[in-house]
């Protein structure tokens, strides 16, 4: 792939971004339209927006970077947290859904009655955000730059240019639309190399991987 060819595959994700958060744009909107889409999201785009969440730069790069460069021992990193948001699923997002709160802080102050638990959980929130976006920021950086060349800055400058576009003017509806969409095309990505390189795998002549035939070594082999 071309410079050129990398740059405007780059454009064209973000202008569908785009386009998508503008979708979801609603009109004098009410605040639970902004923070939870007005509770409307199909539980099949919810997952989609979920699993694009995950294939993120840490789990899509940064998994991927510690397998090849520590082993396959990397693999519970990624089983690790998909095994923490399940417990996070259901110890914290459904008592948070039937609070009828908005945010982590919202819930802690409207179960402990407490201003202070709000503020903690409120600096916690910021923290843990904050631990996560850096790493999305840098994988940001690193691809845009091995793939079109540009500074290290560029690949951060544009994915929070998009991302305020579509958490401002969409919110939560716009968030999802846009997850949705980057799951699909994320499992593209990952799914039709996998076909061109088991086509390839024929090609060679090689068995499909469930073949039952014996091994074949086209030259004399001894085995020590």
């Amino acid at each position: 792939m071309t410079t050129g060819q990398a740059i405007a595959a780059v454009a064209l994700v973000c202008v569908a971004t785009a386009l998508f958060g503008a979708y979801g744009l609603r009109p004098g909107r009410a605040t639970s339209d902004f923070f939870v889409a007005s509770r409307t999201v199909s539980p099949q785009r919810n997952a989609a927006a979920i699993g694009g969440e995950y294939l993120s730069a840490a789990s899509f790069l940064g998994i991927a970077g510690l397998v090849l460069a520590f082993g396959a021992d990397m693999l519970w990193f990624g089983i690790g947290y998909t095994a923490g948001y399940l417990v996070l699923l259901a110890l914290v997002a459904a008592p948070l859904r039937r609070s009828g709160a908005y945010t982590l802080p919202d819930f802690a102050e409207a179960r402990l009655g407490s201003v202070p638990v709000r503020r903690l959980a409120a600096l916690l929130v910021v923290l843990i955000g904050w631990l996560y976006l850096l790493p999305q920021l840098r994988g940001a950086s690193l691809t845009l730059r091995t793939v079109t060349g540009a500074p290290l800055w560029a690949g951060p400058v544009a994915v929070t240019a998009v991302v305020v576009w579509v958490v401002a003017f969409g919110g939560m509806r716009s968030v999802t639309l846009v997850q949705a969409f980057q799951y699909w095309l994320k499992l593209t990505a990952l799914a039709v190399p996998v076909v061109f390189l088991m086509l390839a795998w024929r090609a060679d002549g090689a068995p499909w991987p469930d073949d039952d035939a014996p091994p074949r070594f086209p030259h004399a082999t001894t085995v020590t």
